[in-house]
């Protein structure tokens, strides 16, 4: 199907914005970048502003769930997806396997990551867009996910505050390779960071210990 007029503009606009910020972006950068007539004010046939255009397709990006859309049914079992994705291994190896996925959402959305984590000339309304349509979301996820694997050996735990450590490591790994092109300035790579990762989280559950092969 081809791109409709509104699809392209929402598509390089946030290309553009994710590249070079949004206040820093004009709408004659827009337009042209989508096969309009630069500064023809084509683009205010379909966006009020240059802000609406940034909040509705931030929102229209993130519909597109991508492998997390599985995550969100309640009767999915996520503990019984990182099993089988890990071939049975330990608890250090599921939650390894967790944070992987959690990468990969931020690398599919690469463009709106950038926006939301580097570009602080971003409307409000912007954030609460993300809040309630991505990170509760998620939040809901990987704590429902903590739960599971969890099960009846670990009880009353902060599941809510858990997950939002894990969140946040993974959001900070993110960004911080983002803007260093790719590598870490401590030079520590991603399986060596998403393992120290998946061992706090441990720890924090009291997982870590329990059996000697969730070490491995």
């Amino acid at each position: 199907m081809t791109p409709t007029s509104r699809d392209r503009i929402m598509t390089e606009a946030l290309r553009l914005f994710g590249e070079q910020g949004f206040a820093k972006t004009s709408v004659a950068q827009i337009e042209q970048a989508a096969g309009l007539s630069g500064g023809s004010g084509a683009l205010y046939r379909h966006f009020k502003s240059k802000d609406e255009l940034l909040v509705r397709a931030v929102a229209s990006r993130l519909e597109d769930r991508g492998e997390w859309q599985r995550f969100m049914a309640p009767e999915f079992s996520i503990a019984a997806a990182l099993d089988s994705v890990t071939a049975g291994g330990g608890m250090i190896d599921k939650l390894v396997a967790l944070c992987r996925i959690g990468l990969a959402r931020l690398d599919h959305d690469r463009d709106v990551t950038r926006i939301l984590l580097r570009d602080n000339s971003i409307p409000a309304d912007l954030l609460e867009v993300f809040r309630q349509q991505e990170y509760a979301v998620v939040m809901a996820a990987v704590t429902r996910g903590l739960a599971e694997l969890a099960g009846d050996r670990v009880r009353d735990q902060d599941w809510d505050a858990t997950a939002a450590v894990l969140v946040g490591a993974l959001a900070h790994f993110w960004m911080i390779g983002d803007i260093f092109d790719g590598g870490h300035p401590a030079n520590v790579d991603e399986d060596r960071y998403l393992q120290a990762t998946a061992e706090m989280i441990a720890a924090r559950l009291d997982w870590a210990g329990t059996e000697g092969e969730d070490r491995g």
